[in-house]
């Protein structure tokens, strides 16, 4: 028994050293990169599909921390952390943001993805563009024993506090409108990806309400009950990697392209076996990735020289968010 218990306790101090090591490594490269200052870019694990942002990145190094790689390069000569979540879900994505932002000097998140539809076709198809300029966590509520659904605390008073919505600065909805209104004028959609609607253009929903949610729903019913309280149009925003950042003041800049919808799909969202190379996912992955690369090459300079404050209140009046394909002068003075 002493010799079992004198061998636990190597192994343990081993152990022990071996993480301190690693950390204390992976602390010493980033602590030499700590007086740069970088966007950095959180990339979603699926769709597997990076091609478009990798292909404009020019790698200098990798930094491990934990089970983190952290890719530090440039892209159109401005400074970026790129890090692939190591697995899926909207908790590890802001686990992955908190410790880039941790590590390295990090002036802005900006975070391409994809969502399933929560309003039905005649408003959105896959392939629209969803601008978060409002983010909201739509599972944190309280359902009563007749269904009825309460945000956050059913005593009326949210815990939250100023974290139970967030809202995009101004400017960055200027930025990134402008940034999507430039990719979708050069995207054409392939005729199957809509079904019976021959949709071919995307839509921008300049202003849109992003709802975060660790489910993927296929029931409508539920659907509109969520959408009665919190007016979520997609499913899948990151209001948690949107709670590291102003918790970092530092701005969040989140671009989501509608790859499935219950509506049109019946929750699959991807062309019959052999239809395409290509997946629905892939595709509107790709669209997100444009915007976000061209928010970059325009506006990167910008983000990593200037402060963007956060709203302490909706900047924006509730009619916005009803008709919210309408810019309303939002990208009159865009770049060509």
């Amino acid at each position: 028994m002493k010799l079992a218990r004198h061998i636990i306790c190597i192994l343990s101090a081993v152990s022990f050293l071996w993480f301190s090591v690693g950390g204390a490594r992976a602390s010493q490269q980033a602590a030499g990169l700590s007086d740069n200052e970088y966007l950095g870019l959180l990339i979603p694990v699926g769709p597997a599909h990076y091609s478009v942002i990798l292909k404009k990145f020019k790698k200098i190094k990798s930094v491990q921390i934990g089970k983190f790689d952290y890719q530090i390069g440039s892209i159109y000569k401005i400074p970026v952390v790129i890090c692939i979540q190591p697995f899926g879900g909207e908790y590890t994505r802001a686990l992955t943001a908190q410790v880039m932002v941790d590590h390295f000097k990090i002036k802005a998140l900006l975070y391409p993805g994809t969502s399933g539809a929560h309003i039905p076709p005649g408003k959105m198809h896959v392939g629209d563009i969803v601008i978060g300029t409002k983010q909201v966590n739509f599972t944190n509520f309280y359902m009563s024993p007749t269904g009825k659904i309460t945000p956050d605390e059913f005593s009326g008073k949210s815990s939250l506090q100023d974290y139970q919505y967030f809202f995009l600065n101004k400017k960055l909805e200027k930025y990134t409108a402008c940034a999507a209104q430039y990719v979708s004028g050069r995207e054409k959609l392939p005729s199957w990806i809509n079904g019976k609607f021959k949709i071919q253009k995307p839509e921008i929903y300049y202003y849109g309400i992003q709802g975060t949610s660790t489910m993927w729903l296929a029931d409508k019913s539920f659907i509109k009950k969520t959408d009665d309280v919190f007016h979520e149009v997609d499913e899948d925003g990151d209001w948690f990697s949107a709670t590291v950042a102003k918790l970092a003041n530092i701005p969040f800049i989140e671009v989501s392209t509608i790859s499935d919808s219950v509506f049109e799909f019946n929750g699959n969202g991807v062309p019959q076996q052999g239809a395409h190379r290509k997946t629905a996912s892939q595709i509107t992955q790709d669209i997100s990735d444009k915007i976000i690369l061209r928010v970059i090459k325009v506006y990167g300079n910008k983000l990593l020289k200037n402060e963007y404050s956060y709203p302490s209140r909706d900047p924006y009046q509730n009619y916005f968010y009803k008709t919210p394909t309408d810019p309303r002068g939002l990208v009159d003075s865009c770049k060509a």
